[in-house]
């Protein structure tokens, strides 16, 4: 792979760039000792290069290091920075050093913090905001609240534009109430609030103003400060503090929690997918207002949290006393109580729901749906006569196209299972030219796949149709593994955002592309110059967040977004470049191929995290499958958290990180250390080996199980013995997991296909 010398590249032309932004005043490093030449970094490494050592104290990999905690990392950081300064004194990456060091300072001596910092506001104008910020946390650690209120309150000033704004807000209003000024505080608390009320800094902020309230004896109005935190930030710690102080009889009056308040504080549990905690406070709702209006509307929540948690008996039972009802919820409750009697495999109860909502006064959608459910239950009962049925009558009058698509896709797969390969054909083929379906793709494959069981000659001609229309979809990838058909290139007449074909890649070298302009003119904006001593700094996070914040001002131009998305993937901020690839070059990516800049491929497929994963010393385990994984399971977003609580990079489940982590003999991991992209990345990757291990290698049983769990998916093979791999897929009965597959098997297929092109 050419990758890691590429990224090599890279990370000195971060530092290189930083570097030519110097010519500012010189760092004072009299107050160090000058050591000898070269660098000693311990454990016998040597940096001989001003860059190698920059990187060796801003990025130790140490950190890693199970020997050393926190504060000795800390230590080792700050150790090597002033080694660095003493050495190469009066150059940018010695500022840098200075700048860097003042922000790893602000908690251990927030007063030498605030020298080097100063020192930095005068060298690094660019950064301004974040360095009052910085110097804002230092003076409210020496505990000069007012004045660390100031320096707060001064960044809108000072840069009005500042992605801080929020921050600086939320922090000036700590910082006034620290030094006991409550108006202050809660004028600022508000201001925050009115920039963005949905961060977690919004239920400190309320803890605050009604603390502030309680102190000058407006007990009325800190009772109600303290219900909304409780009920707004339901999942934060300060709502436990504040449910503390609502049930201390505030004013000699007990706290009446209002059932309203409980729907609406269920409402934040689930939007932080917190849904057992929801469950609770649904069934508390329903017992303490049996009369509500939206009696029903909260126990259709509480069956689909249920089913989220795999509550499948509970949920049959709410969505069976919701179906009772009557009503709008109730008709959407019909359709989760069909999705849960098959899950269930209670298909006579699905058919009897299937039959009795016929005449009822669901939507057309609705009865189409548990129409094809109960199609499902009989197919998988091999009951395809009856399943046709079912399926026909979809096809006819459901709604919208894509149900009637789906249930003609299903009519033509049933035949397909009972080897009526021409009938098959026959159905398959009227979705094949409805270009605006999302089955296209499948029914021109199998399609194909029966005509080549039944001897027809021109299977051929339909895989190349495939893959001319559909060239990087799953379905091509499985044309191209039966028949030799060659990627397929775009259409003259398709409009071109760059002069490179992404086919091999090879014409990038050594010239340049219609990307070059855009990537100029995003280098001469302010974001991407902070961005870039940001990353340099080794602050990721404000360096990702700086340059993704340029995707609204260029929002109309293709070429910009796609060299933002390169510049992003370059950063090592995977998970905004490969969302803005797909958000914005999907179609050219995943499905009819065209035209883009080679370097766009690399955001789409990443592989910044490589070195990570082969580091876990995993055999046995592609590097690629697991980076697949990663793709498809959060976007390369180490903070996502799933609808069922499935945590980081590559959504790891507590329950089953404990397991992992027991087995490798790693101390217990909690929810939060799930965050933390190596400990999930290293229990992840053991996870995949042992599915591995026990499916005998076959990477498609090891995606499945990786979804819904090896149990499951052993039942399945026990259900479909003798089938190919690409007809196992097809019948998973899970439809998430079926796509699931099939998305990272494309995905897997990508990443080899690249690296071979590289």
């Amino acid at each position: 792979m050419r990758d890691y010398p590429r990224q090599r590249v890279i990370r000195n032309l971060f530092l290189a760039t930083a570097i030519g932004f110097c010519g500012f005043a010189l760092l004072p490093t009299q107050t160090f000792a000058s050591p000898a030449s070269p660098l000693t970094l311990g454990d016998g490494d040597i940096c001989e290069r001003m860059e190698d050592c920059f990187q060796a104290a801003a990025l130790p990999k140490e950190r890693f290091s199970k020997a050393l905690n926190k504060e000795q990392v800390l230590s080792l950081k700050l150790e090597r920075l002033q080694r660095l300064m003493a050495r190469f004194p009066a150059t940018g990456l010695a500022k840098r050093a200075g700048a860097l060091s003042g922000v790893l300072l602000i908690e251990r001596n927030p007063t030498a913090a605030i020298q080097f910092l100063r020192t930095a506001q005068q060298e690094f104008p660019i950064l301004d905001d974040y360095i009052r910020l910085w110097m804002g946390e230092a003076l409210l650690n020496l505990g000069e609240a007012k004045k660390a209120a100031e320096m707060f309150a001064s960044i809108p000033q000072a840069a009005p534009d500042s992605y801080l704004l929020t921050k600086a807000a939320y922090r000036a209003g700590e910082a006034w109430y620290q030094a006991s000024s409550c108006p202050e505080a809660t004028a600022w608390f508000a201001k925050a609030m009115e920039l963005n009320d949905k961060e977690l800094g919004g239920a400190q902020a309320l803890l605050r103003r009604g603390d502030c309230q309680l102190r000058s004896n407006n007990i009325s109005a800190g009772r109600e400060t303290l219900m909304q935190l409780w009920v707004r930030f339901s999942y934060s710690a300060e709502a436990k503090e504040a449910e503390a102080l609502l049930n201390s009889n505030l004013g000699g009056t007990p706290w009446v929690v209002q059932s309203s308040d409980r729907l609406a504080r269920a409402q934040a549990y689930l939007g932080q997918s917190f849904h057992a905690e929801a469950i609770e406070e649904l069934r508390k709702f329903l017992v303490a207002d049996p009369q509500s209006p939206r009696r029903s509307d909260a126990k259709l929540k509480l069956g689909i949290a249920q089913v989220r948690l795999k509550q499948y008996d509970q949920a049959r039972e709410t969505f069976r006393a919701l179906v009772k009802e009557g009503g709008l919820e109730s008709h959407e409750g019909s359709v989760w109580l069909a999705r849960t009697y098959l899950r269930q495999g209670q298909g006579d109860k699905l058919l009897d729901l299937a039959r009795t909502t016929q005449t009822s006064s669901l939507s057309t959608e609705q009865k189409g749906q548990i129409t094809l459910f109960a199609g499902m239950w009989l197919e998988d009962q091999s009951r395809f006569d009856e399943a046709i049925i079912r399926y026909r009558q979809v096809a006819k009058v459901g709604e919208p196209a894509s149900q009637r698509a789906e249930a003609r896709w299903r009519v033509g797969w049933v035949h397909y299972r009972l080897a009526q390969y021409r009938e098959a054909g026959d159905e398959l083929r009227q979705l094949a030219g409805q270009h605006d379906s999302d089955f296209e793709p499948q029914a021109l494959y199998w399609m194909g796949r029966a005509a080549e069981l039944s001897q027809q000659p021109h299977a051929h001609d339909v895989y190349l149709q495939l893959c001319q229309r559909y060239v990087y979809t799953y379905y091509c990838q499985l044309a191209r593994e039966r028949s030799d058909i060659l990627l397929a290139e775009p259409s003259a007449s398709e409009p071109m955002l760059a002069t490179v074909p992404v086919n091999g890649g090879s014409a990038a070298k050594g010239g340049t592309t219609r990307l070059a302009p855009a990537r100029a003119e995003i280098e001469q904006q302010s974001a991407y110059r902070r961005a870039i001593e940001l990353k340099t700094l080794g602050l990721d996070l404000d360096a990702t967040r700086e340059l993704a914040g340029l995707t609204d001002r260029y929002s109309r131009d293709p070429d910009a977004l796609m060299a933002l998305a390169t510049m992003l993937s370059e950063m090592g901020a995977y998970h905004h470049a490969l969302r803005l690839a797909r958000a914005r070059f999907r179609d050219k990516l995943e499905r009819t191929g065209g035209m883009v800049d080679p370097s766009l491929w690399k955001a789409a497929y990443p592989t910044g995290l490589l070195p990570t994963i082969k580091g876990q010393g995993a055999s046995g385990v592609d590097p690629y499958l697991v980076a697949a994984i990663i793709r498809e399971e959060s976007q390369y977003d180490w903070q996502a958290v799933s609808r069922v609580g499935a945590i980081g990079l590559m959504q790891v489940m507590p329950g089953t990180a404990n397991i992992v982590a027991q087995r490798l003999g790693l101390p217990a991991v909690g929810r939060d250390d799930l965050f933390d992209q190596e400990t999930n990345i290293r229990i992840g990757v053991h996870y995949v080996g042992q599915l591995l291990e026990q499916f005998s290698g076959n990477v498609a049983l090891t995606i499945a199980s990786y979804n819904a769990g090896p149990l499951v998916v052993t039942s399945w093979m026990s259900q479909h013995p003798g089938r190919s791999q690409d007809e196992f897929v097809e019948l998973i009965p899970y439809q998430e997991t079926r796509q699931y597959v099939k998305r990272v098997l494309r995905s897997y297929r990508e990443y080899i296909r690249l690296d071979k092109a590289s």
